[in-house]
């Protein structure tokens, strides 16, 4: 195990939190044969820790889930909290004076933001942007690193993996934030539970491009890294398809079909006795998740026919 494991865990046994000498000094108590490792030398026992412990946690690599508080004296280690750790939700809208093009030319991989934000926004590497203009989500970046630059008026710099999108409804997101105006109009970094339900609407309305065999094959492979996802009981658009292979294939939603096994508890809904075996990806019943109206025949319905069914009272 390495110093930075054994130092999380001295630190979780301090509560979470310490200074330096008291995580030095637990350390000492917990893995008392620390000097046996090391040549010998003039220093202390507690000198050649601290230092070690300096070395690996400020020096070196921090400890993915250990930060340091600069701002106590003396300075305090930390375990960051797991919402910390998970990715959170940023709204940036671009400003009626920006057009989507003038943003992709000039902004495609970062933009600046105030020293103020800087202790916020280091938090953020691995969360999400969504760029508003009009009304709609027109582009997702997924936030790769964050440092200082030579600009004194916004001396951050945000770099990040920028997609365009047209898969997220902006009015699912005003639902799931309920920003004070009713609407976003600069930019706002959002909570953890509400970063994490838009996170999963999300996720639930990515669509892969195949066919009903390959799509069943997709489904039972990710079928634990999926989260399953109810769509509203109303009437929804219709996905474009796409031509491959000479045939035209429309969008499958595997967070839909997943939901609908779920729904079934994993039974055949024809003859919920009928049984098959027990699938290794999801230590559940294998059954497959069919359409009852056939998705070959979608160019004959105005809504979408992929949907989970949903009982009405």
């Amino acid at each position: 195990m390495t110093i930075k494991d054994k130092a999380y865990i001295v630190l979780k046994s301090l509560g979470g939190r310490a200074t330096e000498g008291e995580l030095v000094d637990k350390y000492i108590e917990m893995y008392p044969d620390y000097d046996n490792k090391h040549n010998p030398t003039n220093k202390t026992s507690k000198e050649k820790i601290r230092g070690s412990i300096s070395a690996v946690l400020i020096l070196n690599s921090t400890h993915k889930n250990i930060k340091v508080d600069k701002n106590k004296k003396p300075q305090e280690y930390y375990i960051i909290n797991q919402e910390e750790e998970k990715p959170l939700i940023v709204i940036q809208p671009i400003g009626k004076n920006n057009t989507i093009d003038d943003f992709l030319e000039y902004n495609s991989t970062r933009w600046a933001e105030k020293l103020r934000y800087k202790t916020q926004w280091e938090k953020l590497v691995n969360s999400i942007v969504l760029f508003i203009k009009d009304g709609e989500v027109f582009a997702k970046g997924d936030i790769t690193k964050i440092e200082e630059s030579e600009d004194e008026t916004y001396p951050l710099d945000f770099y990040y993996n920028l997609t365009l999108v047209d898969n997220i409804d902006y009015k699912k997101i005003i639902e799931y934030a309920k920003p004070k105006l009713g609407n976003f109009r600069n930019y706002e970094l959002l909570d953890f539970e509400t970063s994490n339900a838009i996170i999963k609407y999300i996720n639930s309305q990515k669509l892969i491009y195949v066919d009903d065999e390959h799509a069943d094959i997709e489904l039972q492979d990710s079928i634990n890294k999926i989260d399953s996802f109810q769509p509203e009981n109303t009437p929804q658009q219709v996905k474009n398809s796409k031509e491959i292979k000479g045939s035209r294939i429309f969008p499958r939603n595997l967070a839909y079909a997943k939901f609908a096994l779920e729904k079934a508890s994993y039974l055949c809904e024809i003859d919920n006795e009928h049984m098959t075996f027990i699938s290794n990806s999801s230590k559940n019943q294998y059954v497959e998740a069919h359409h009852l109206v056939p998705l070959k025949v979608q160019d004959e319905f105005i809504y979408s026919i992929m949907s989970p069914s949903v009982k009405t009272t």
